[in-house]
């Protein structure tokens, strides 16, 4: 799966997208500002792993958003518990998006997807 598939799950599975032609629509799960990219292409962007791949975070809908690049990186940034956050202050702010991010969970429709790593109702 390319990150503009993984974007575009994200937003499919995010209340706060909608489609407006070729773009998606909705908010930033970091700073909930507005955000729209190309549904093609996820131009506009970036893929969050809510709870990073390196520790132990998957590709599941549940673990993935769009956010703004500059969010992206500010958590990077600021909350990395090898930088200058606890572990535990890490996971307390991981915690706080991921209730966030299943406070906008949408179900995907039945279809071929459903089913697929992330892609059912939890």
């Amino acid at each position: 799966m390319t990150t503009a598939d993984k974007l575009d799950l994200a937003a499919r599975t995010d209340s706060t997208f909608e489609r407006r032609g070729g773009d998606w629509v909705g908010k930033c799960l970091i700073c909930n500002g507005p955000i729209a990219f190309v549904a093609a292409t996820g131009e506009g962007a970036t893929l969050e792993h809510i709870r990073a791949r390196s520790r132990g975070g998957g590709e599941d809908a549940r673990n993935l958003a769009a956010v703004h690049g500059r969010c992206n990186w500010e958590k990077g940034r600021r909350w990395d518990p090898k930088k200058r956050r606890s572990a535990a202050d890490y996971e307390a702010f991981v915690e706080r998006l991921l209730v966030k991010r299943a406070g906008r969970w949408r179900p995907l429709p039945p279809g071929p997807d459903a089913g697929v790593s992330g892609r059912s109702a939890p």
